[in-house]
């Protein structure tokens, strides 16, 4: 007969032997007598076994004159599952990792669990549960990141100590996102050098950028002139037209693939005048107000801000010069109205490039949210047939 119990659990085992005469029964584990030779029972004899923490044989023995038998009772004490077998990688993609592993447990398991944690970042480990086979593919990784990664096993009584770990990196892919803050100035009159920053997601080791320029920015960059550059962040570009405005794109690749083209700068093909502010941004202060705010070019000497904006699209376009700043508001703006605004900078040379066009909407008027009783551009809301209204009071504007 044989019992399985869970650790420290209690069973009752019995022994029952008939013959004639009848016999006396005992129980031994091993060669260990468990029932005392002066209270031996006759036909019947029940082993209580108490906080039984290990798995046992014990074996019932019956006495008469006619002989000896004997028969074994198995105990076992259910315990968690061993440790899997380290996790071996068999196929990396960029965004997953496959892995095998050997149970480690004689006997069937209920699950195994798999945790993984990249090595690059902080935060709680992941958890992938219920897998009832010892190969598995986790997904929706980050490419080109390092992964620590266990295997445990689960039965009835719980889960197992991990596996050893094992770690592995992700495929690259091309970069997600483009060179950051790319700025361009004049080294002369026909060459300029420009910077950029590594993209915030290069999904995998950059290998170079490629610079494309051109004077006719309306054209598909595919037609546009191409510079590439190796190992660097920043590069210089000659044999330019003198006088001229270029616009200039950058991209970065890895050994997969291109990534997207930065946000269009313009320069200005003349020695010393300033490049682009940068990061120019618009945010409505109120209902006749707009803030700008940006970041200089870098290296430059900058005398004066020139401002240009104006009203919708097809407004008259009014400009503003003020000294150096990073914030400057515009005010005696019309209420719940859009503004386009442009940015450049000016040094004792001359004028940078304009930046590109940023809009923005002035607040709508408080006065027209404050009064429903005198809807924008019409009476009063009333609904007494015998009231006149007469339109002599000035309405307040709500565009």
């Amino acid at each position: 007969m044989s019992h399985e119990i869970m650790p420290g659990g209690n069973v009752n085992i019995t022994c029952v032997a008939v013959g004639s005469p009848m016999p006396y029964v005992k129980w031994m584990q091993g060669a260990e007598d468990l029932t005392p030779e002066d209270d031996m029972p006759v036909g019947r004899n029940v082993l209580e076994l108490t906080d039984v923490k290990d798995s046992a044989n014990y074996t019932c023995v019956a006495m008469s004159s006619l002989g000896v038998i004997e028969a074994v009772a198995q105990i076992t004490v259910k315990s968690l599952p061993k440790a899997p077998g380290t996790p071996v990688v068999t196929e990396n993609t960029a965004t997953s990792i496959t892995i095998t592993w050997d149970s480690g447990n004689p006997d069937p398991v209920s699950y195994y669990v798999i945790e993984y944690k990249s090595k690059s970042q902080d935060g709680p480990y992941q958890i992938k549960e219920d897998i009832t086979t010892t190969r598995y593919s986790i997904g929706g990784l980050s490419p080109n990141s390092e992964y620590e990664i266990w295997v445990s096993a689960v039965n009835s009584i719980g889960q197992g100590p991990p596996s050893e770990s094992v770690v592995t990196r992700t495929g690259e892919q091309a970069p997600a996102s483009a060179p950051r803050n790319v700025q361009a100035r004049m080294l002369s009159a026909t060459t300029m050098i420009i910077q950029w920053e590594e993209p915030v997601e290069p999904n995998g080791l950059i290998r170079g950028y490629r610079i494309y320029y051109t004077m006719e920015p309306e054209h598909p960059v595919g037609n546009w002139q191409k510079h590439n550059v190796d190992d660097s962040l920043l590069t210089t570009v000659g044999s330019l037209l003198e006088d001229e405005t270029y616009t200039v794109r950058v991209l970065a690749f890895t050994s997969v693939g291109d990534g997207p083209l930065s946000d269009p700068i313009q320069v200005k093909t003349q020695q010393g005048v300033p490049g682009q502010p940068m990061n120019f941004r618009a945010e409505a202060k109120s209902e006749t107000s707009i803030g700008l705010s940006w970041s200089p070019p870098r290296q430059e000497s900058i005398i004066k801000y020139e401002l240009l904006f104006r009203e919708g699209d097809h407004g008259r376009e009014v400009g503003r010069t003020f000294d150096p700043a990073t914030a400057f508001v515009v005010e005696d703006l019309k209420p719940n109205t859009e503004y386009a605004f442009r940015l450049a900078a000016r040094s004792p040379q001359g004028l940078g490039a304009f930046t590109p066009v940023v809009r923005q909407r002035t607040l709508q008027s408080s006065r027209c949210l404050a009064e429903p009783a005198l809807p924008c551009g019409g009476a009063p809301a009333h609904t007494d047939p015998g009231l006149l209204y007469l339109g002599l009071m000035e309405q307040p504007r709500c565009a």
